[in-house]
């Protein structure tokens, strides 16, 4: 639970009276009486404290100004009694607990709801009600001088006990963050006691981050909150989560300026069409193969202003079917190659270009002619080496998903012709 008072969030409202009042006192009693209240700097006035039975007690301290010539102070605490509609005072505020998280003098009950202190502060142990509504309480203080007579005595003072809600964090994502690699800039925070008014920062020693937006799921177990990328800074960050009553949870977050590699996988369409070989038409009856794959793999490991620099790997496939009068022929077309790879940011995080260049193989696989009548010949593969350059444009969507168009300039050395093709592609991929 945690003190949610009435005129002031997490400090006790103020005992002060009027200065004529006070005037009055000091000329009738030449003694100095008390105003009560926090300081203004923000002190909290409470502390958790975990018992040998692992339950969570929270402790809330009220405190108030000393006064002169006090010996000891009497504190009246009562509860608001929903049944009754009453006040009915409060005896168990005093725990055996105490004994184990006070320093100095334990305050002693002296009759119903009247505690004594010799200082000039109690600690008490309140809650709310079961069902997490507020609970009302309210307390007067009575000071007594150093010849044990009543100096004086304020008016009560009321305020509420909220059910408290200690959030926990078990997962934070991404907890790592590259500034040239972020396209999304929220990080999903995973837990316990996540709640609708639970706040989220991002601080470290030198200033505090504020989320442009929180996106809480119904569950209380996960929130995305979204900051502004432009003020992420290099270095150690906490991100926050706190509840009402000052109640937070922690977990690390580090922010650097560039990733050293880059892993891109992607998948994509690409048809293919020759644009210099007569063979193919002629005894394929096409020049054209409308169905194919392109799967790649970029591995970026070196990153300088002028671009990042790495290798590719490429792998395509085509069907090609083709038929005349005479027969008809099916076969599969496919490509390797290992490619030195240059990339280059256009507008960082979120549009890249990037040319290849390299060596590797076509291959004509499971190679068929047919003659009808369910004449066929014996399947056959060949293989020849290739060259290839390529160019793509991507632009990022989210997170690493990029999508990417470009096209691949390949030619291939047979025996007896030399195929140059050219194959668009479009892809969708990740960057790791």
């Amino acid at each position: 639970m945690a003190i949610n008072f009435l005129r002031r969030r997490l400090h006790l409202p103020s005992l002060s009276f009027t200065l004529k009042n006070l005037i009055l006192l000091l000329a009738a009693l030449f003694l100095f009486t008390f105003s009560g209240g926090a300081q203004e700097e923000d002190s909290r006035n409470y502390f958790v404290h975990q018992d040998a039975s692992d339950n969570f007690l929270i402790f809330q301290k009220l405190e108030w100004n000393a006064g002169s010539h006090i010996k000891w102070y009497e504190i009246s605490l009562e509860m608001f009694e929903d049944a009754t509609s009453t006040w009915v005072p409060v005896n168990n505020a005093i725990s055996a607990e105490h004994t184990n998280v006070i320093l100095g003098s334990i305050p002693e009950l002296i009759a119903e709801g009247i505690y004594k202190s010799q200082e000039n502060h109690i600690t008490v142990c309140l809650r709310a009600k079961e069902s997490g509504e507020p609970q009302k309480y309210r307390y007067a203080v009575t000071s007594y001088n150093l010849l044990g007579q009543k100096s004086f005595s304020t008016e009560y003072t009321e305020f509420e006990i909220n059910k408290a809600y200690i959030p926990e964090i078990e997962r934070v994502s991404p907890a790592l963050i590259y500034l040239d690699t972020i396209y999304d800039p929220s990080i999903r925070v995973t837990g316990e006691n996540l709640r609708v008014n639970t706040d989220y920062y991002l601080f470290n020693d030198k200033k505090i981050l504020r989320p442009l937006e929180i996106i809480r799921d119904d569950n209380n177990r996960r929130a995305d909150v979204v900051f502004d990328p432009r003020t992420f800074d290099t270095g150690n960050w906490f991100l926050r989560a706190e509840n009402p009553g000052g109640f937070t949870a922690d977990s690390p977050i580090t922010i650097k300026f560039m990733k050293w590699y880059d892993l891109s996988l992607s998948l994509g369409y690409s048809p293919l069409a020759i644009v210099h070989d007569q063979n193919i038409p002629t005894y394929y009856f096409t020049n054209f193969m409308p169905l194919g794959l392109d799967i790649r793999g970029t591995f970026i490991f070196l990153k300088k202003r002028a671009g990042y620099f790495g290798v590719s790997i490429n792998g395509k496939w085509n069907a090609v079917t083709g038929s005349s009068s005479s027969y008809g022929i099916n076969t599969h077309l496919a490509h390797t190659f290992l490619a030195f790879a240059y990339r280059y940011p256009i507008i960082r995080n979120r549009l890249t270009v990037e040319a290849r260049v390299g060596g590797g193989f076509t291959y004509a696989l499971a190679t068929m002619f047919s003659f009808g009548q369910n004449l066929t010949s014996e399947p056959f593969s060949a293989i020849y080496p290739a060259v290839t350059a390529g160019v793509s444009i991507a632009g990022y969507a989210w997170r690493g998903l990029y999508i990417e168009a470009g096209a691949n300039f390949m030619t291939s050395f047979s025996p007896d012709m030399i195929i140059m093709s050219i194959a668009p592609t479009v892809s969708v991929g990740w960057t790791l």
